[in-house]
C-alpha cells in the first residue's frame, strides 16, 4: 500500500513537470484525472463500507471423511454502485483443507451482490468450522483501506459435522477380558459367594463348563477362569447387566493438525471398542463433552450409531469442564484421551487418578504415566503397556 502511494505521488510529480516544461493543458488534464480517480475511488470505498454485508454457508450440515463440500461466501450490497476491492481472509479448523487460496479479493458489480464458492475437503472427524478471519476494503488505486461495518459480524462462520468411522478391529481377547472383568466384577463376586450351590460341572455357584470355540465371551467367568487356569463359561441364561464406563478426554490445546489427527484416531478407537463389546453382548456407558457433559448407554447398534453422529460434532472442551470429569474418574473408568506427549500439564493430572485405565494412540508419544495404559496402533489393536 505504501508502494502504491509512492507511485501515485510520483505520477503527480510527473504531471506537474509535464505541466511546467512541456504542455500546461496536458499536464493539468493528467493532474485533474489522477485527482478525480483518487476521490472517486475513496468515495466508492466509503459507500461500500456502509452498504455491504457478508454471509457464509456450507453446502451440507454433516459429511463423511474424505468428501468435498462447498463454502458459499455471499456478498450483499444495498446500492447499485460497484464496490471497492473487498479482501477476505478465511480460517478453518485443521480437520478440513482446501487447495484454493484462503485470501480472496473481488469487486461486486451486480445489483444484489455476488457469491463465490470455495471447495473444501473434510479429512478428520469432529466439528469443522470455517470463519471469516479478516475483511477489509481497499480503494481501486490500492492507496487507502478501511474495515466495513458488518451488522452480523458475530455470525461470520459456518460449521459442519464430520462423521468418524466405526473401525472393525476384530475380536481382541485381551482387551475384552480386561473390560469384561471390570464390568462383571460385581456379578462374579455374587456367583462365587454362593458356595452352597453345586452345578453339574462341580463348580460352586452357577453351572459352568470349559470354554469351547464359538462360546460368547460375555459368559466367561474371568475370575473363576484365572483361579482354575482355564477358561470357564456359565451355563445359565442370565444376561450380564453391568456396564463398562468410558470417558472421552478432549482438552483444548494448540489445535494443530497433529492434535486433530490424534483426536481422530482416539475417537474412532473408542467407537471400535464399543462396537467390539457390543458384538460380544456387553453394554457400555460413554461420556463426552458437547455443550455440557453427555452420557449415552450403548446397548444396541442404534445407540452406537447415535453416538457416532454425536461425535461428528465433537470439539475440544474447556479446561474447567475437563477437571470436573477427571475428579470423578475412578478405577472402573476407561478414559480415551486425545492428549499428546508434549501436553505435560494436561497429562500430569492423571497421576492423581489411581487405577483409571488410559487409552492413547501409538503416535501420541505418551508412555506409562499411570498404572494401566493401553496404546492403539494403526490397525486399531489395543496393546497394554
Amino acid at each position: 500500500m505504501i508502494r502504491n502511494l509512492l507511485n501515485f505521488v510520483l505520477c503527480l510529480v510527473l504531471a506537474v513537470l509535464l505541466c511546467v516544461f512541456v504542455s500546461g493543458l496536458g499536464g493539468m488534464f493528467i493532474l485533474i484525472l489522477l485527482s478525480l480517480s483518487f476521490v472517486i475511488s475513496l468515495i466508492l470505498m466509503f459507500v461500500t463500507k456502509k452498504t455491504i454485508s457478508v454471509g457464509l454457508q456450507l453446502s451440507t450440515a454433516i459429511s463423511s471423511k474424505g468428501e468435498t463440500v462447498e463454502l458459499e461466501v455471499s456478498v450483499y450490497k444495498s446500492t447499485v454502485l460497484p464496490t471497492s476491492f473487498i479482501e477476505m481472509t478465511f480460517e478453518m479448523t485443521p480437520n478440513m483443507t482446501t487447495q484454493h487460496m484462503k485470501t480472496f479479493k473481488l469487486i461486486s458489480s451486480k445489483r444484489n451482490g455476488d457469491i463465490i464458492t470455495i471447495p473444501i475437503k473434510t479429512e478428520l472427524c469432529g466439528e469443522g468450522t470455517v470463519r471469516l478471519a479478516d475483511i477489509k476494503l481497499v480503494d481501486y488505486m490500492g492507496i487507502a483501506s478501511c474495515r466495513p461495518i458488518i451488522a452480523d459480524a458475530g455470525q461470520l462462520s459456518a460449521a459442519l459435522k464430520i462423521m468418524p468411522v466405526i473401525r472393525d478391529a476384530g475380536v481382541q481377547n485381551e482387551v475384552l477380558r480386561s473390560t469384561s472383568e471390570n464390568a462383571a466384577a460385581n456379578e462374579d463376586e455374587e456367583e462365587e459367594s454362593n458356595e452352597s450351590a453345586i452345578g453339574l460341572t462341580g463348580v460352586a455357584g452357577y453351572e459352568h463348563r470349559k470354554y469351547e470355540i464359538g462360546d460368547p465371551l460375555k459368559r466367561v467367568n474371568w475370575k473363576l477362569s484365572s483361579k482354575r487356569d482355564e477358561l470357564m463359561v456359565r451355563l445359565d441364561d442370565k444376561v450380564l447387566t453391568a456396564t463398562q464406563d468410558f470417558v472421552l478426554d478432549y482438552p483444548v490445546f494448540d489445535l494443530s493438525r497433529q492434535y486433530y489427527e490424534n483426536a481422530d484416531k482416539i475417537i474412532e478407537a473408542s467407537l471400535s471398542m464399543l462396537s467390539m463389546l457390543l458384538l460380544q453382548g456387553y453394554e457400555s456407558s460413554y461420556s463426552y463433552f458437547l455443550d455440557g457433559w453427555q452420557t449415552i448407554d450403548v446397548n444396541d447398534e442404534k445407540s452406537l450409531l447415535y453416538l457416532q453422529e454425536e461425535l461428528a460434532g465433537i470439539r475440544p472442551m474447556p479446561a474447567n469442564e475437563r477437571m470436573q470429569m477427571l475428579e470423578k474418574a475412578d478405577s472402573t473408568v476407561i478414559c480415551f484421551t486425545t492428549c499428546l506427549g508434549n501436553m505435560h500439564s494436561e497429562l500430569s493430572l492423571y497421576s492423581d487418578i489411581k487405577g483409571c485405565s488410559l487409552v492413547v494412540s501409538e503416535e501420541s508419544g505418551i508412555g506409562k504415566i499411570c498404572s494401566n495404559v493401553w496404546k492403539v496402533n494403526h490397525d486399531f489393536e489395543f496393546i497394554p503397556l
